[in-house]
């Protein structure tokens, strides 16, 4: 057997904010890693960037080469977004499944599930951060072995050990409540503490090649106490009522278990502590989730839905009184007409709709009839036209498409950010010449909005279509597209920091790591060539 590989996702961790926490001295066990091997950034460059950087990571391509694009399907011909529990890898196994022969330690990473033909064990839902979730392990007993010597994840008192049923995630808290957020705070805390007693004892039952987990208690806590200690709207308005940064407390409790687990490792083994994406204030969930979805509701209806503002008007300070979850701070400000219109979140959550509480799936009843509406997603603007013949029935002819393409590209690039005056989109991306070029290296939609990572705002305005909001904040973190990798062990250099790569390189390394053979969807270069070229 080669020496063994540890791969740690800490997910979703802030690259420069770990940079900085490691000089401080907050991070002891990152830093000796650090000093000890090669450092590098990554960035996933693909779109969807929220729902396809674990995905990149686990095909080792971006999803033009994979055809799936992340964890969720649409049906054109019944306007029907669904949301899997996991991955499909319909058309590539995730990259340790290739590994032939090899024992396999798989634990909770992102939209995971057990795999056929993986040698090892696989355990899956007991500490996710997806929307929904699937509990599954392999050897099927595993799961309820593990939490019946460690406890469950403090977040998910009620795993499904059969893997029979779906389970919804956590509530996400209000941000703007300081008891609910210090309650979180402590069940992070302890569940880091948890998982790695977990990770530990997976480690302990026999040899493996590798341990490929996640740390999902930094995602969480990216997303929820962004607020409370970096730049963000509400940071002047919320961080003096606490007494610390959550943040870097839940991070401190996970530096301890990377100490334990390096401690732990098997002679000679690799380490990796990584995540294919970063965190940064959330420019994403407001503008992809609430605002794109009424603007384009107006520009099909000419009326107002939900969060109408007076565009005339000065714009209202922002509140800090919401107390209740986002769905029914934002279900407070629909409109009569949207009343009539849009489907309510308690109806939605009354038959088992585990998007309820995006704000942008209220208005599917309205999807058939529209020339063009919003598609429910994490990260970028997803823009779906109704075409006829493509999309059901109804529709707008193929020949009105590229004008409306036109149109649609115009009406994100003229939103603003009602406070500061600034464009809220980067650029909007076209994804198809003709409406009826289809195929899985094409994402459903037809347009989609980049938006700039400098403006995070609670309001916009457009000229023609009024203003959106102010709106509570959802989460105050958002995913970026950079992550890093830092990995220790034979043949990567201490203390080399090298340039910026692709995500796809860290799969690479992996793969290289564990033997196994170049495989031709994978797009990446094994990392250790980079510092062997950086070093000639």
């Amino acid at each position: 057997m080669s020496a063994p590989v540890i791969a740690l996702g800490l997910d979703s961790m802030n690259a420069d904010l770990l940079d900085a926490w490691m000089d401080a001295g907050d991070l002891p066990n990152l830093a000796r890693l650090r000093s000890q091997g090669t450092y590098a950034r990554q960035v996933n460059t693909a779109l969807y960037r929220t729902e396809n950087s674990w995905l990149t990571f686990l095909h080792g391509c971006p999803p033009e080469i994979s055809g799936e694009w992340g964890f969720q399907d649409y049906d054109p011909a019944n306007h029907r977004i669904v949301e899997r529990s996991s991955y499909a890898f319909r058309n590539y196994a995730p990259f340790h499944a290739l590994a032939a022969g090899k024992r396999v330690i798989a634990f909770d990473f992102h939209y995971g599930d057990v795999v056929d033909g993986v040698e090892g064990l696989q355990v899956f839902g007991w500490g996710p951060e997806g929307n929904v979730v699937t509990c599954r392990s392999e050897p099927p007993g595993l799961m309820a072995e593990l939490v019946g010597r460690h406890g469950h994840h403090p977040l998910f008192p009620g795993c499904d050990f059969d893997g029979c049923r779906v389970l919804r995630s956590y509530r996400v808290p209000s941000l703007y409540d300081v008891d609910a957020l210090t309650d979180l705070r402590d069940h992070l805390v302890e569940g880091a503490r948890r998982r790695t007693a977990i990770i530990l004892d997976l480690m302990r039952r026999g040899p493996f090649d590798l341990a490929l987990c996640a740390l999902n208690e930094c995602h969480i806590a990216g997303h929820v106490f962004w607020h409370l200690s970096q730049r963000h709207p509400l940071d002047c308005l919320l961080q003096g009522r606490l007494a610390g940064d959550y943040l870097k407390e839940v991070l401190c409790s996970i530096d301890q278990g990377i100490g334990e687990i390096v401690d732990a490792a098997p002679p000679g083994a690799t380490v990796v502590v990584f995540s294919p994406h970063g965190m940064q204030a959330n420019n994403l969930d407001l503008n992809s989730m609430l605002f794109l979805p009424e603007l384009l509701q107006r520009w099909d209806s000419g009326r107002a839905a939900l969060a109408e503002g007076d565009l005339a008007g000065p714009v209202p300070p922002p509140r800090t009184d919401y107390r209740r979850h986002w769905r029914e701070e934002l279900w407070d400000l629909v409109t009569p007409y949207g009343r009539t219109v849009l489907e309510s979140p308690l109806v939605q959550a009354g038959r088992g709709d585990p998007l309820d509480w995006l704000p942008g799936h209220w208005y599917r009843p309205l999807w058939p009839g529209m020339r063009a509406f919003a598609l429910p997603g994490y990260s970028d603007g997803l823009i779906r036209i109704n075409v006829a013949g493509r999309d059901g029935e109804s529709g707008v002819p193929v020949s009105a498409y590229d004008a409306l393409c036109d149109e649609l590209t115009e009406l994100a690039l003229d939103v603003t950010d009602s406070r500061t005056g600034q464009p809220l989109a980067a650029r909007v991306v076209r994804t198809r010449a003709r409406p009826d070029e289809s195929g899985p290296a094409l994402p459903p939609a037809d347009l989609i909005v980049c938006w700039r990572d400098d403006v995070v705002t609670d309001a916009v305005d457009h000229p023609r279509l009024g203003r959106v909001g102010p709106a509570p904040y959802f989460r105050s973190g958002g995913h970026t597209t950079e992550g890093f990798c830092l990995l220790a062990g034979e043949g990567f250099t201490a203390g080399v920091r090298v340039g910026v790569g692709q995500t796809p390189d860290l799969t690479a390394t992996l793969l290289a790591r564990m033997g196994v053979s170049d495989q031709a969807h994978v797009s990446g270069c094994p990392i250790i060539h980079a510092v062997d070229a950086e070093c000639a």
